[in-house]
């Protein structure tokens, strides 16, 4: 029971974290890929900012079932997965860069089995 709880803990607080930079009024793509070949397709992604909790997605932008974006996560159209979903691609681009978009941003995938999701974070910085 201790080995399966420290496993959990370090699945969970696993996590690849890499800084971006945009400038206002452009578009910036913070990538986030998987082998869906191997894994097969994840059952949730989700964006969302600031840091990513546990499970799920704080914040919420937009997330996908795995084979489509689902349009009543989407908070804003400046919110856009233009990658391949079929392909493991599920990168976000924000359109129109503002100031205020700067800050920390995560992806979670949801790829079935145990302990096998994946988490990005990103540090966002917005210049002029």
């Amino acid at each position: 029971m201790k080995v399966l709880l420290l496993l959990t803990l370090l699945t969970v607080s696993g996590c690849d974290s890499s800084r971006a930079v945009g400038q206002t009024g452009q578009n910036v793509t913070l990538t986030c890929k998987y082998d869906i070949i191997k894994n097969g397709a994840a059952q949730n992604v989700c964006w969302g900012r600031g840091r990513l909790p546990r499970s799920r997605c704080d914040n919420q932008l937009i997330s996908t079932d795995g084979y489509k974006v689902i349009e009543e996560t989407r908070v804003s159209s400046r919110y856009q997965l233009l990658g391949r979903l079929d392909k493991g691609d599920v990168s976000l681009t924000i359109l129109n860069l503002t100031k205020e978009d700067a800050g920390k941003y995560g992806c979670r995938l949801e790829i079935p089995g145990w302990f096998n999701d994946e988490k990005y974070q990103f540090d966002l910085s917005v210049e002029r």
